[in-house]
């Protein structure tokens, strides 16, 4: 039994290939041969393409990928036609698993079962070389929300064989226990038609394929696949699905850079999908597969059509007239009775296209909001304030010297946003209406302040004044449903000079929204201005952000103006007073940052504190004391009760800045604030236990760590502890790259930045 995998492949996807021939080696068995179809030419003789099995190269006369696979079948030489994808993975049992299937027909459509995920292969790969089980995929991109699911049982032979004899086993329970697969015949033949509708991870017999002369659509560029699928479904009365994942489907996380053909921004693509239906649906026969097809096709209409055609949508849909015209043709086509089950206001408005072909705009509209308020109703009200700022608040008139400000989320009031709100204050007070976003249960609020409001994030007042105050100023990003209206700025202060790969540098985000380089993406490009600390963050916002260097304050960072403040000592003393920390003791900041890896699920992270503190309070506990403060994406609370007046906990301290003011020493490991800390020219050591796992493994840095920081890199608590006995010496042996640090990164950091900022973004206003 031979095998004839098919590869379509664009030229950027040659990285991707010798990726996937990697994975193709690591198959249990070597009786295959592997079509590779592109344009681009590829030099097989190359060290890099030598592989246990064939690999043949076939040049399409098109660049679709319909074309690349019709060259690939017609040259194909195996017994079996295997669909795969360059960025798509087998797992190693994938070939073997259906080569030991008993009784296949030239009639069976095989499905080698999807298993979708946003990782890239060296996740996987990794999690299948660290576990023998066979019963279960890794949880790839971290944990999943568990549901119940039939799954089979990889019971060996020889257990079988201890099974009672007394009760027969039925022979589908049979197939099920021994892990083989489950077929589906006659009136089941077409349940779950979605997972059949696409070509990735399917088999079948190659005779009745290049016998029928089935072909993908050449000239389809989106949905090629639609046509050969039906024609090949119509002449398999048999689909049999691997009872457990071997294909693994990934999808792209990088939908600006890197977009699979399904992520391209097209105007067009309701007229390619109706194209591509059109053509499937008029050369099938009345019968199940027509209903099936029609069922599938109406949902989706169903599901997505609409919002695309709504006033409200930002989705661009090209020449709404000609697509009346196709879906009108479409409507024709499908069994009637399958659109008498949708329902009632579906059916209404592609009823109304079938007799006529326009935009029933205002059923469309209505149907939209009605969904829209439907799932409001669903979550208990929750999105109910949402629902006002789309519906309404954006509507209303903007007000012109209202400023909106955010710092980490509502977190706090801190950061850059609290500088230049407390610089307007001082130096235009009553010129401005502020706004102060704070989540429930701050402690340190500017409520009460002259010409100041605090409101709830995601509150009715929230919405009202996101939508029509004219200024923004806010220090992470907006919620990815924010709405820019003409007239308004919005300032991105941003919150650190980045040391870790950001955005568009990083090749995975596994702990995040999958779509989270599309989302910031999207978000960025309302940006009216971003904040600079350094030219280095301009260089890196550059490509991380994939943001225009013009529209980039090159101002230093208004939360740094308090680091070079003429009366810094005394601020230092009250905070101190106000924290009620000894005024005789040193104080030691611990300000360690997130592990990518280290989390319970998507945005809720932990923390292990690794740095000894009982050792630090025996051997420095009657000259110093510990402040700690961790990342604010870290949730887990440290209890450090223990450790008695040593240990001050000040993870929810609302401005980190003032804490730089108070410590004599900082202890990081990755985190930005030491790029802060060093505009005080006072000892920073680099407690990095991890470091050979976080600069390899998960994100990089952008700064090589062992010639460019002002300080040590300690992997030990020694270390720390030997750093602090002699800092005095870590000060002397680090001067001149303190020095050379200090021109690259704070050259800007003058205590002037919330003046260059103010007089930018305001601008027009102040001149009035």
């Amino acid at each position: 039994m031979k095998f004839s995998l098919i590869t379509p492949y664009l030229p950027s996807e040659y990285d991707q290939l010798l990726a996937l021939k990697t994975n193709l080696m690591a198959q249990t068995t070597t009786d295959f041969e592997w079509l590779i179809a592109g344009t681009l030419p590829i030099d097989l003789d190359q060290t890099e393409w030598q592989a246990p099995f064939t690999i043949r190269q076939v040049h399409p006369k098109a660049s679709t990928v319909g074309a690349a696979r019709n060259a690939a079948m017609a040259v194909a030489q195996g017994d079996w036609l295997v669909f795969v994808d360059s960025d798509d993975y087998l797992l190693p049992t994938a070939l073997a698993t259906v080569t030991a299937l008993e009784g296949l027909k030239s009639t069976t459509f095989i499905d080698l079962n999807q298993y979708p995920t946003y990782e890239p292969h060296v996740s996987f790969v990794n999690s299948l070389t660290q576990t023998s089980a066979t019963d279960t995929l890794p949880k790839w991109g971290g944990p999943k929300r568990q549901r119940l699911r039939n799954r089979p049982l990889n019971l060996s032979a020889d257990l079988l064989t201890e099974l009672p004899t007394t009760t027969p086993i039925p022979a589908v329970v049979q197939n099920w226990l021994t892990h083989k697969y489950l077929l589906f015949t006659g009136e089941d033949r077409f349940e779950q038609f979605g997972r059949q509708a696409k070509i990735t991870g399917k088999i079948l017999n190659r005779q009745p394929v290049q016998q029928h002369h089935w072909q993908f659509d050449e000239t389809n560029a989106l949905y090629p696949d639609y046509h050969f699928l039906t024609q090949a479904m119509l002449a398999t009365p048999t689909y049999l699905r691997l009872a457990d994942p071997l294909y693994v489907r990934v999808k792209h996380n990088d939908p600006i850079n890197q977009p699979s053909i399904h992520q391209l921004e097209d105007p067009h693509r309701w007229h390619h999908r109706l194209a591509a239906w059109q053509l499937a649906l008029v050369d099938l026969p009345v019968g199940p597969l027509h209903v099936a097809f029609s069922r599938f096709t109406l949902d989706r209409l169903h599901r997505y059509l609409y919002q695309a055609l709504a006033t409200s949508s930002e989705t661009t849909v090209a020449d709404s007239p000609a697509l009346m015209d196709q879906l009108h043709d479409y409507l024709q086509l499908v069994d009637p009775d399958t659109l008498r089950e949708l329902p009632h206001n579906s059916r209404q408005i592609l009823r109304a296209i079938r007799r006529q072909p326009r935009v029933p705009q205002f059923q469309i509209n209505v149907l939209v909001r009605l969904r829209q308020l439907n799932r409001v109703i669903r979550h208990r009200g929750r999105g109910i304030t949402r629902l006002a700022y789309n519906w309404w608040f954006t509507k209303l008139p903007i007000k012109p010297r209202t400023i909106l400000y955010e710092s980490f989320l509502g977190r706090n009031f801190s950061d850059s946003p609290k500088a230049i709100y407390n610089y307007l204050e001082r130096n235009y007070p009553g010129r401005f209406h502020h706004v102060w976003v704070m989540n429930p249960g701050v402690s340190e609020t500017p409520a009460g302040r002259p010409n100041t409001k605090v409101v709830k994030r995601f509150g009715w007042r929230y919405m009202y004044y996101l939508a029509t105050a004219k200024f923004q100023v806010i220090n992470m990003r907006q919620p990815k449903w924010f709405i820019k209206r003409p007239g308004t700025k919005f300032l991105a202060t941003w919150h650190g000079t980045p040391l870790k790969h950001l955005v568009f540098d990083m090749d995975n985000i596994a702990s995040a929204n999958p779509l989270y380089k599309s989302i910031f993406y999207q978000q960025s490009r309302q940006w009216d201005y971003l904040v600079a600390a350094n030219q280095f963050s301009v260089d890196v916002f550059e490509h991380a952000f994939m943001y225009p260097t013009d529209q980039m304050l090159p101002s230093g960072y208004p939360r740094n103006d308090i680091l070079s403040a003429p009366d810094k000592d005394e601020q230092a003393q009250q905070i101190k007073r106000k924290l009620g920390i000894p005024l005789n003791k040193k104080i030691i900041l611990y300000a360690p940052t997130w592990r990518d890896d280290d989390y319970y699920g998507v945005g809720d992270y932990k923390f292990t504190l690794k740095l000894d503190i009982d050792r630090l309070k025996r051997e420095l506990g009657d000259e110093y004391v510990l402040v700690l403060r961790t990342h604010y994406f870290i949730t887990e609370h440290l209890d450090t009760t223990g450790f008695g007046d040593f240990v001050y906990n000040e993870s929810s301290y609302d401005d980190i800045s003032e804490l730089y003011l108070i410590a004599d020493v900082l202890i990081t490991d990755y985190s930005s604030v030491f790029f802060d800390y060093a505009i005080l020219k006072r000892p920073i050591l680099y407690f990095v236990y991890d470091y050979e796992k976080y600069g390899s493994v998960l994100r990089g840095f952008y700064l090589n760590m062992e010639t460019d920081l002002p300080g040590p890199l300690l992997k030990t608590n020694d270390d720390v502890l030997a750093a602090l006995h002699d800092l005095p010496a870590v000060t002397q042996q680090y001067a001149a790259a303190y020095q050379r640090f200090s021109q690259r990164f704070n050259a800007w950091e003058d205590g002037h930045a919330s003046q260059r900022v103010v007089n930018t973004f305001f601008a027009d206003e102040l001149h009035h």
